[in-house]
């Protein structure tokens, strides 16, 4: 490729924001001075070229499958305008359709019954017919009143005291009615307190995991969020490809395993290990295993993948998106993020990390999806960002004992489901983790 050309690629990766602002500049100086670069200039060059580029390669043959560069594969495409949304481009996401921003400004507004704007949001499918999709209300709760008990408590003791001043003036008999009568229309006024319903059943998620949903737990509580923590070796990674394994086997439930810090081979490698065909559950499109490591090896180099991991105003949003879009792919029922701590390293401002951290795992659980977020952590670290938002905590954890790996569980905490308290043994076998009673 002549030099002209290089710059046009390198102008267009500025326009995309792909890459270092600074060194591609450098780079585009230095050429048109005809100044000669080191190899590690060309290889920067052909990153940014591969960016700006759609690469399509076929593979093999007889299948006829093309894998095209999965960062734009992957884009979302507004709801409104039909556009693939960018990287860089700034996004709305509302009831699980995303937007540019300029075309949701453009969305007409009404006014609901209870005086509340509420945007109408049609489908991009739709042709003539303009429903909204997903009709969307406002977020009221039937709650009880907080006074109703103390009035039930008055109310008993008033007839109480009623029918017992009744008998000292009026004899047994009347007071008697009295009492009869005053039962009836206490029940009558209280009747929806006296004879509520019972709580209906949480749905549970069973991990599949040998000892866990009889042992610890009957299961995760479905749509939500749960952090596996624990020091390297503990069995983490383990514990969630397993419970993306099992679901997909056992439950026919399929699941998107993001790792962001082994390759798609290394994890694979790891699943054979156990004797888990994970490779024919791939082709059947149950499970889904992404690599969105922010440091991939390309032409021997070590390089920043930055597609996915700028330090933008609102982090996560890139990430988010990408993740949502491949629990569409397979209609996946659960996702392991392996793992989040590789995330805080990419984002220097503390705030914005946890900001994004929660906007994400709040759209999983909206997107009907049981989640595992794996960090690392140990008792000498500060309590993980994690744990403020997820609604489970899983701690596994390892020591060495006689010269021999001890591994445990335990639950910090799983909202809305009865577990164990206890510290519990793990062994992780030929078939994967197995828990036991102490």
């Amino acid at each position: 490729m002549e030099s002209n050309e290089i710059i046009l690629k390198l102008e267009e990766s500025l326009e995309n924001n792909f890459g270092e602002y600074g060194r591609t500049n450098y780079i585009i100086e230095k050429l048109e001075k005809e100044s000669q670069l080191p190899n590690s200039d060309y290889l920067y060059i052909d990153r940014m070229i591969k960016l700006c580029d759609k690469i399509s390669v076929k593979i093999p043959q007889e299948t006829g499958i093309i894998f095209e560069n999965i960062l734009s594969e992957d884009l979302i495409k507004c709801n409104s305008c039909s556009i693939e949304i960018g990287l860089e481009d700034k996004s709305i996401r509302r009831n699980d359709f995303w937007f540019h921003d300029k075309c949701f400004e453009k969305i007409p507004i009404i006014e609901s019954i209870h005086s509340e704007k509420i945007p109408i949001i049609e489908s991009i499918h739709s042709e003539k017919i303009k429903t909204p999709l997903k009709k969307i209300r406002p977020n009221y709760r039937n709650v009880e009143s907080k006074t109703m008990i103390p009035q039930m408590i008055f109310s008993g003791g008033l007839l109480a005291s009623l029918v017992g001043t009744t008998y000292l003036l009026a004899g047994e008999f009347i007071s008697s009615m009295v009492g009869i009568w005053g039962s009836v229309m206490y029940v009558g006024i209280f009747q929806s307190q006296i004879f509520s319903k019972k709580r209906e059943k949480i749905s549970i998620v069973k991990t599949g995991i040998p000892g866990f949903d009889s042992t610890l737990s009957a299961g995760f509580k479905k749509n939500s969020s749960v952090a596996v923590s624990g020091p390297p070796g503990s069995g983490k990674t383990t514990f969630g490809l397993q419970f993306i394994h099992s679901g997909a086997k056992q439950f026919d439930e399929a699941g998107v395993f993001i790792s962001l810090s082994q390759s798609v081979d290394e994890i694979k490698m790891d699943c054979k290990s156990f004797g888990w065909d994970v490779e024919k559950l791939i082709e059947k499109g149950k499970i889904l295993i992404v690599d969105l490591r922010p440091f991939k090896i390309k032409n021997e180099v070590i390089v920043r993948d930055n597609s996915l991991y700028r330090g933008e105003q609102i982090p996560f949003e890139h990430l988010t998106k990408f993740i949502l879009n491949s629990i569409k792919k397979i209609k996946a029922k659960r996702i392991v993020i392996d793992s989040i701590s590789m995330l805080g390293m990419q984002y220097s401002d503390k705030f914005h990390m946890r900001q994004g951290l929660q906007g994400m795992i709040q759209a999983l659980e909206n997107f009907d999806v049981t989640s595992i977020l794996i960090s690392e952590f140990s008792e000498k670290n500060k309590m993980p960002r994690e744990w403020f938002t997820t609604s489970g905590i899983i701690q596994l954890d390892n020591q060495i004992i006689n010269n021999e790996m001890k591994r445990t569980i335990k639950i910090t905490k799983l909202q809305g489901i009865k577990h164990s308290e206890h510290v519990h043994p793990v062994e992780i076998g030929n078939d994967g983790l197995v828990i036991y009673q102490n």
